[in-house]
């Protein structure tokens, strides 16, 4: 076992299990694979490992012989020890062996720092024992004492550290294969599954000949980027199983190991196959989870501001995901903060996530204004807000989403703010793969979508003060089915904060400009149509090409414009400064 594999070093006195000499008498193997080395789905072995399952199919076939192969510091021993260790809690009985590559005191202090660990089942049910008197007779001889010390202990499970010494001392470059094989065919005979561990690249053409052998190969992978570790898992193959392809996350910590399915695979496994209304959702269905809401939750997801939910005909049209974009200062994270306010009114189930502010943050930012104690009071236990804080510190995109979505499906969420979506972005853009953003964003709209979820997603732009924006590059933006743009734009001599609604691809809605301000007491209110700055807005569109919004002189209740006010929009439109060139979204 590497140093790596290890979280921390608790010694802890164990009873030293003796070293067993080899038995020339022992049984005669019976090379034979037929069938009885692969299982039905309903003789699957559950790992016990967090997220292993999943990749699995279900778990371990039961007879199968196992090969897990790994880089040093890997945790390719600390997982077929989790294993090991897990399936004696369900009744049954392990041999755990060692070679060259660590003694057997050495491996049980080093397993004594995980939780998984019990010092009660050494000894009875579990069975360790050490190889290196048996490697002295050779190769043969080591298979005898595994298959010998299997019936004595009739055992269900044995566990191999270190094939790779053995496969070393071998007479010939076949010796490592026919070791495996006669060893996987005995031991499956009697019904046992066998774990192997050995120290290589999973993709290394050089050992293929010894991997044939094997009915499940698992890979792992341990590598730097920068300054941070990735450690990812696969399932190179699975015989009789329907594995989760591709490479997903691995975390090794103090609970040993736990494996965090890759999004993308993860919701093409959940979403193939299953008809419309009857996903799986974290143990629930569409169908289950409707009739399980409490009362029917309107069409639309609404701000409850009055001026805003109007351009939107009544708020944003339910499951599809909106991209709240703006450069900072524009207000984001407060207009998002007045969407999960108004899901807790209206009895719906939100998540906030927030990678930058924390909970006394923004209860200090909205204190100010009359949203404020209506989210302090948000936050308490039951009050109908799930606030999540995240600090974006080499953060792992599949480990965010297995959280997130664990999240959503255990209290049934209806509605969800993320501040700010870059992050998460940024994730993968520093991640081993950068050019799975665009699937990455893609699967979890789609994840989203079929909890029935309606999202809000805050996204910085990178102009702090921009005459226009351009989102027709952003993948993101178009994935989403609706954007919301924020903008703090200069007009004659002045900052005025303006909202416009580009695109919402399932509904009409108001496409002009909108001017919007953030002050106390009342906090953020949208203005009416007639409510700005005469000239403000006109002069704003013509500078981006907009719908010229409606103004004072559109308004019925207006007399018929003076003489001084025309003199106002003409100096609007003679005295206009250029604007410079369209900003582009980061």
């Amino acid at each position: 076992m590497d140093d790596k594999d290890t979280p921390g070093s608790q010694p802890a006195p164990r009873r030293e299990p003796t070293d067993r000499d080899t038995d020339p008498e022992a049984d005669s193997r019976t090379p034979s694979t037929g069938d009885s080395r692969l299982s039905m789905p309903d003789e699957l072995i559950p790992t016990g490992v967090s997220g292993l399952d999943a990749i699995l199919g279900g778990g371990l076939a039961r007879s199968a012989l196992t090969l897990i192969g790994g880089v040093p510091g890997s945790g390719k021993t600390t997982l077929a020890s989790q294993i090991s260790l897990n399936t004696i809690r369900s009744g049954k009985r392990a041999v755990i062996l060692t070679s060259l590559s660590e003694s057997t005191s050495k491996l049980l202090k080093h397993l004594a720092s995980y939780r998984f660990f019990d010092s009660a089942l050494i000894g009875d049910q579990a069975q360790f024992f050490s190889l290196d008197a048996a490697l002295a007779q050779g190769v043969k001889a080591v298979g005898d004492l595994i298959v010998k010390e299997a019936r004595r202990v009739k055992a269900d499970v044995v566990m191999l550290d270190g094939f790779r010494a053995l496969s070393s001392m071998g007479a010939g470059p076949t010796s490592g294969r026919d070791f495996l094989y006669a060893l996987g065919t005995t031991l499956g005979a009697l019904g046992v599954t066998t774990i192997v561990t050995s120290e290589m690249d999973p993709h290394d053409t050089s050992f293929y000949p010894e991997t044939t052998t094997a009915d499940i190969i698992l890979g792992l992978h341990y590598k730097l980027v920068g300054v941070q570790q990735y450690r990812g898992i696969e399932v190179i193959k699975a015989r009789g199983a329907q594995p989760v392809p591709g490479l997903h996350a691995l975390t090794l910590s103090a609970d040993g190991v736990r494996v965090y399915p890759q999004l993308e695979e993860r919701v093409i496994a959940e979403t193939s196959g299953a008809e419309d209304g009857d996903l799986p959702l974290g143990g629930e269905t569409r169908q289950t989870r409707a009739r399980r809401k409490t009362g029917k939750i309107p069409d639309r997801a609404s701000f409850d501001l009055p001026q805003m939910d109007a351009m939107l005909l009544g708020g944003i049209p339910r499951t599809s995901c909106t991209i709240l974009a703006g450069s900072l200062g524009t207000g984001k994270t407060l207009l998002a903060l007045h969407y999960a306010m108004a899901g807790v009114r209206a009895g719906e189930r939100t998540i906030f996530l927030s990678f930058r502010e924390g909970r006394d943050q923004l209860t200090r930012m909205t204190a100010p204004f009359p949203i404020g104690p209506e989210f302090e009071r948000a936050l308490q236990p039951d009050g109908g807000l799930v606030f999540l804080e995240v600090p974006p510190i080499k953060i792992n995109a599949d480990i965010l989403a297995d959280f997130l979505l664990t999240q959503l499906d255990q209290i049934g969420a209806d509605r969800l703010v993320i501040d700010s979506i870059a992050d998460v972005e940024r994730m993968i853009l520093l991640s081993p793969d950068p050019n799975r953003l665009e699937d990455y964003l893609a699967a979890f709209l789609r994840a989203l979508r079929a909890r029935q979820v309606t999202p809000l997603l805050v996204k910085e732009t990178n102009k702090l003060i921009a005459p226009s924006l351009d989102f027709s590059a952003d993948p993101l933006s178009i994935l989403a089915e609706n954007v919301i743009v924020l903008q703090q734009v200069p007009f004659e001599g002045e900052l005025h904060r303006v909202l416009s609604i580009p695109k919402v691809r399932l509904s009409a809605h108001d496409t002009t400009l909108r001017e919007f301000r953030i002050a106390e007491p009342d906090g953020l209110i949208v203005l009416g149509q007639f409510e700005s700055q005469a000239g403000v807005l006109e002069g704003i569109s013509r500078a981006q090409n907009q719908p010229r919004p409606p103004s004072r002189r559109d308004d019925p209740r207006q007399s018929s414009a003076s003489g001084s006010s025309q003199s106002i929009h003409q100096r609007a439109g003679e005295k206009r400064p250029p604007l410079g060139r369209r900003a582009e979204e980061s």
